[in-house]
């Protein structure tokens, strides 16, 4: 038995963005030509989980005051409505107005072409440099 297995579920997730958090201040480092300690890491790594784990509490709270036991969009753009950006990037990657509860029928969509979308989904997301910075 590995000591991952031995881990409870919470500090399985804690290890596993710790170990997201070091890969992705590797490649920034990287790209950037900068050098970051190992207990910077940690520090940010820490920080990441704890507003993860409020974010989380605050999901919850705002499906619970809407009587709901299911986080949806609507929560989640209340969570950041103190951040313009990604607040204005939420509303426009979201189809649904919130009045219209019918579902819509898309047309089927090739496999190549759906792969082509995604990607330059990715591509507008990164080449619009959302600030991620919270209260």
């Amino acid at each position: 038995m590995t000591m991952f297995q031995n881990l409870s579920p919470t500090q399985k997730l804690q290890a596993a963005v710790h170990k997201d958090v070091r890969g992705i201040c590797t490649e920034a480092c990287h790209f950037l030509g900068l050098e970051i300690t190992k207990p910077a890491i940690e520090v940010i790594a820490e920080l990441v989980f704890k507003k993860c784990r409020v974010y989380g509490s605050d999901l919850e709270a705002f499906a619970k005051h809407a009587k709901r036991s299911t986080i949806n969009a609507e929560d989640v753009k209340l969570l950041v409505r103190r951040n313009l950006s990604l607040k204005s990037r939420l509303n426009s990657l979201s189809s649904n107005s919130g009045k219209d509860k019918r579902r819509k029928t898309v047309p089927a969509v090739k496999q190549d072409e759906s792969k082509e979308s995604k990607e330059s989904d990715i591509e507008d997301m990164v080449a619009d440099q959302i600030d991620l910075t919270f209260d």
